[in-house]
């Protein structure tokens, strides 16, 4: 198999670029893409097989869970047990952004995706070609950094290549600078909402809108 790195502009997005990925999703197949923070590999959150290929293609621990990406709320209602009035304010200030939020979720979400937690993190990226593909796929992909575990994590498709050569059959380009730092994790699993990283979002910023 060899990677095939798509040039894709944002602000006129090519549709036919879109079905070829959504179309590798459906597969079982995973594919990578820009994020607003990093680039991302990501596949179906229901499926096994797309989960456990992810796992192996970055070596990843099992006990390392992988997060959620969703275009919209009717997306996170397909993972979440529920959204907590404080998970709200923060979700209607800052997303789509670099906010990743652990919630409950629903038993249908493979256990090897949340290393047999009871939660998933989920996030809405700022990145319109991110969430065209996601809203064309109709369901929340399961995504992680496009690296090595424990490798710098990749600011352009390049650098996808580079860490995984041909192992992925599509490799989305978007051409645009992303953050190059990794989104803030809060944790509403508890009673009291906590911060687990600090990321591109400041606990200030957070704490206009929710008390810790």
């Amino acid at each position: 198999m060899r990677s095939n790195i798509v040039k894709i502009n944002p602000n006129s997005i090519n549709e036919e670029i879109i079905e070829k990925a959504v179309s590798l999703l459906n597969k079982g197949e995973i594919i990578a893409f820009p994020t607003d923070t990093v680039y991302g590999v990501g596949g179906d959150i229901f499926s096994e097989e797309a989960i456990n290929r992810i796992y192996r293609l970055k070596k990843r621990p099992a006990n390392k869970p992988i997060n959620a990406l969703i275009s919209s709320e009717d997306q996170l209602k397909m993972i979440v047990e529920s959204i907590p009035n404080d998970a709200r304010s923060i979700i209607e200030k800052f997303w789509p952004g670099p906010l990743t939020i652990i919630l409950k979720k629903k038993t249908d979400v493979s256990d090897k995706a949340t290393s047999s937690l009871n939660t998933i993190g989920v996030r809405m990226p700022n990145n319109r070609i991110a969430l065209e593909i996601i809203r064309k796929f109709e369901k929340p992909l399961a995504t992680t950094s496009a690296n090595i575990s424990d490798k710098p994590s990749p600011l352009t498709a390049v650098d996808v290549y580079t860490n995984f050569q041909d192992s992925i059959q599509i490799i989305v380009d978007s051409q645009e600078k992303v953050l190059g730092i990794e989104s803030t994790i809060i944790t509403f699993a508890s009673h009291k909402p906590q911060i687990l990283r600090i990321g591109a979002i400041t606990k200030e910023e957070l704490s206009l809108y929710i008390d810790f």
